[in-house]
């Protein structure tokens, strides 16, 4: 969702052969998004979503892990098929019909928010998938519209909740300048190939003094179940199942938010239970580790008799209605009425309140900002 283009990305010639100039013949390494450092190595193999082989790579420097090569606009849209969102697919997001009541929740509590900061204001959430959040939102009275890089999420959550929404990257979409009062990121800056440029691509389309509420996931607990995974002998790449591209610590966001134009006036570490099963220090840590599908399909840029993710077949309509329509029995099926009871909200509201702390603790399985531009 974004790519960051620059020399790195040419092999210079000059002259009558490469050899004349052989400085020139060979491209410049890519610096790193948080210090600008040409410092990155790599860490680790994965298989990303079952569908590619590719290297986190780590700068020496200040640590900041990420998937390089970088993908491109085209190879991330790819990952992300109707199948992503199918429980029946062997990759993707597992079960997602079950998101449904949870995003009702958590949208009880942000129209409170959004009805603090004005009666009426406009939205965006990117990375909006399904539209479950947004769903709720619309009982805000703001305007709420969304954007997803997936066809299939822009489909269902336009059809099955009237929602305007981009089948796009936030930077594809050239919303104007200043066009939100709010925008919601949750569990997206992960995913995208540049998290820098789109940050400061979200800045441009939040109006000044703009409010940006953030989620993404600690990158330690994220990645380290993977690295002990890989550390087996024989063992074969392990998947990084929801598409993750970069790996985030608490400075690196940090350092990301300010230099981009943001004021961070709120994070904290959310999911500490998970985080410390995540991260070894409670029992659990294997849980995180998705076995490869057996007839996954993976690719290396180049690798000759291999279609490339970005090279499949677009869906089409029946499949998405067909899909959408198992969406819609599953979130039927998963219905439960006390999970729609205002009193459940606050009481689950509690315990998520005990199981968070502050941004510096760092064990948490995800980072919560709370975000205005300056």
């Amino acid at each position: 969702m974004g790519e960051r283009a620059g020399v790195g990305a040419r092999a210079w010639r000059w002259g009558p052969t490469a050899s004349s100039f052989p400085y020139m013949a060979k491209p410049m390494p890519e610096s790193c998004d948080i210090c600008t450092a040409t410092e990155m190595h790599p860490l680790l193999e994965v298989s990303l979503i079952g569908r590619r082989r590719v290297q986190v790579h780590r700068c020496r420097r200040c640590g900041f892990r990420q998937v390089r090569p970088r993908l491109t606009a085209d190879q991330i849209k790819a990952l992300y098929p109707s199948d992503y969102f199918d429980a029946g697919s062997p990759v993707g997001y597992a079960d997602y019909a079950r998101e449904f009541q949870r995003r009702q929740r958590e949208a009880y509590f942000l129209n409170r928010w959004l009805r603090r900061l004005g009666s009426q204001g406009r939205l965006l959430e990117v990375g909006c998938a399904l539209g479950f959040l947004l769903a709720g939102l619309k009982r805000s009275g703001w305007r709420v519209e969304g954007v997803d890089a997936s066809a299939f999420a822009a489909h269902y959550a336009s059809t099955r909740y009237d929602i305007d929404v981009a089948c796009a990257t936030l930077e594809q979409a050239l919303f104007p300048d200043a066009a939100f009062d709010a925008v919601i990121q949750k569990d997206l800056l992960e995913h995208v190939g540049d998290p820098r440029a789109h940050l400061d691509e979200t800045r441009r389309v939040l109006r000044p003094g703009g409010w940006l509420r953030l989620v993404t996931p600690n990158g330690e607990a994220n990645l380290r179940p993977l690295v002990v995974a890989s550390r087996q002998a024989g063992a074969t790449p392990p998947v990084l199942d929801q598409g993750h591209l970069s790996f985030f610590c608490r400075r690196h966001l940090l350092r990301l938010f300010e230099e981009c134009g943001f004021r961070c006036h709120r994070m904290r570490m959310i999911g500490i239970t998970r985080g410390l099963r995540a991260l070894g220090r409670l029992p659990g840590q294997r849980r995180f580790v998705r076995p490869a599908p057996p007839a996954e399909t993976m690719s290396r840029p180049g690798a000759p008799g291999v279609a490339a993710p970005d090279d499949a077949a677009p869906d089409d309509a029946a499949r998405f209605e067909e899909l959408a329509a198992r969406i819609d029995q599953e979130i039927a099926t998963r219905h439960r009425g006390f999970k729609s009871w205002p009193p459940y909200y606050h009481y689950h509201r509690a315990m998520k309140q005990v199981d968070a702390l502050p941004g510096w603790c760092e064990i948490g399985y995800d980072f919560e900002c709370l975000l205005q531009r300056v």
